[in-house]
């Protein structure tokens, strides 16, 4: 346990390091949300109608700001980029010295990472929630809200498998920015982090539901809603769980081959 804290005790103490990059991080992700959200608002004013694509405006502003702290300090903000760093760099070697495997350290410096995004993010996005209180929506039940932060809990998993898979590339491909960049414009988009999924067209819906993308935004925000049946949540963690196991999976055989090739030189 005192490894894992040590871990975590140095990721907030680097992310503290570079102040103005942070700032500027929070105050862009902050932005972000509330240009979509006035947009929103104005959709609702100009369309006169109470309810659109089965969200009140108080439920739509409640998913963006939502979506947003998920979206921007949870998710977004770790791309497993170390990952792709100790691989090139031959880093990896100094890894394999210390008392916890190299999966374990990028697995527990990402978590670091997401805990103190997810902190720092509750504290910013505090004047944004009580600029629009009067439109927030509570979760239905203590029941929800609880299954709610579950859902959390699996959607950082599932991000840090997803781009771990990506960044372990790096084994065969000499930079995997560009490739993790994409992911995460995807991501965004199919996760549910611009407008509920709900709003595209159904064949476009049915397609993007066999995706794991839903489980990052989508998923949790309809839960906290309370705008899914407690069955169907367990069946849609079910399927999550099978993504994970996947990812795992794969993670291990690129893993597994990658090492099997990788090679570091230097003075």
């Amino acid at each position: 346990m005192y490894k894992f804290l040590s871990i975590f005790r140095l990721v907030f103490l680097e992310r503290m390091t570079y102040r103005i990059n942070l700032f500027m991080q929070i105050i862009s992700g902050v932005l972000s949300s509330l240009i979509v959200i006035f947009l929103w608002v104005a959709i609702y004013r100009s369309a006169g109608r109470g309810i659109i694509g089965g969200y009140s405006i108080g439920e739509m502003i409640t998913y963006l700001l939502g979506g947003g702290l998920i979206n921007t300090f949870i998710l977004t903000t770790a791309e497993n980029s170390e990952t792709s760093q100790n691989i090139q760099e031959g880093s990896l070697s100094f890894l394999f010295l210390q008392p916890l495997s190299p999966y374990a350290v990028w697995f527990l410096r990402d978590l670091g990472g997401k805990a103190f995004y997810f902190l720092l993010g509750l504290a910013s996005y505090a004047v944004v929630f009580f600029f629009f209180r009067e439109y927030l929506i509570l979760s239905p039940s203590g029941g929800f809200f609880a299954l709610f932060m579950v859902s959390l809990v699996f959607a950082a998993l599932l991000q840090f498998l997803f781009f771990e898979a990506l960044s372990l590339l790096s084994f065969w491909v000499e930079n995997t920015y560009g490739i993790r960049f994409t992911m995460r414009v995807i991501m965004e988009v199919l996760g549910g982090a611009l407008i509920p999924l709900s709003f595209f067209p159904m064949i476009m819906q049915k397609v993007f539901l066999l995706l794991p993308f839903q489980f990052f935004i989508f998923f949790p925000m309809r839960i906290y809603l309370g705008k899914i049946p407690i069955n169907q949540i367990i069946m849609e963690f079910m399927r999550e769980g099978v993504w994970i196991a996947g990812l795992a999976f794969l993670n291990w055989m690129i893993w597994k081959r990658g090492i099997r090739q990788y090679v570091a030189m230097g003075d």
